[in-house]
């Protein structure tokens, strides 16, 4: 059986009714938090993101930006079966495939690029992933940016990311087309991969 209280509101006094009391007691809240960070601006809780971060916990499990896992050869483990691409729900995701001379791996990602400003971080992307070749566990979590483009991540920039959000040079016995010290001459522009995110889209809503 549910119990019933019954609560006799305590009518206003007029003070109470023209809220002059409490608007100042706000106002001298404020004005004493003002003084305050003005005149010790080290002692304010608040940084300038995304100028400036602060370091994760050592023992925290988020995801993180993302990146592309390699092989010993220095290649990217992704075969572009495009599991990631159909999981993700935000449609963020695009790939283009190419196959490759030899016989060991059939195909690998000519393109691969991540729109941030649309990306969610559900992490469906790693869960869907037949060879564990993506991850988010680089421990830099995406800030703003000035541009549309800026917020595409292409294929080059994931294979240099690393887990602990340093970026990675790539040298020596890598595949040819996968030496990450200088971008491939094939790789599509930033604002050419978020025109055709954007169409992707779009298609996918019908809007296009």
């Amino acid at each position: 059986m549910i119990s019933v209280k019954k609560v006799n509101n305590k009518p206003l006094n007029l003070l109470e009714r023209i809220y002059l009391r409490e608007i100042a007691r706000g106002i001298a809240v404020t004005t004493r938090h003002f003084f305050t960070n003005l005149l010790n601006p080290k002692g304010m809780p608040t940084i300038r993101y995304p100028e400036q971060t602060r370091p994760l916990p050592g023992n925290a499990n988020l995801r993180t930006r993302h990146r592309l896992k390699m092989r010993s050869d220095g290649s990217p483990k992704c075969v572009a079966c495009f599991m990631c691409q159909t999981a993700c729900p935000a449609y963020c995701i695009h790939i283009e495939a190419a196959e490759y001379t030899e016989n060991t791996v059939e195909k690998y990602p000519a393109v691969f690029d991540i729109d941030l400003s649309r990306c969610v971080m559900c992490g469906m992307c790693v869960e869907a992933c037949p060879e564990d070749a993506i991850a988010m566990d680089t421990r830099e979590i995406p800030g703003g940016a000035l541009t549309r483009e800026e917020m595409i991540m292409t294929k080059e920039s994931l294979l240099r990311n690393l887990p602990d959000g340093s970026a990675h040079a790539q040298s020596g016995n890598a595949r040819s087309g996968y030496d990450l010290t200088t971008p491939s001459e094939e790789e599509p522009s930033r604002k050419g991969a978020a025109n055709r995110l954007a169409n992707e889209y779009l298609k996918s809503r019908g809007e296009e």
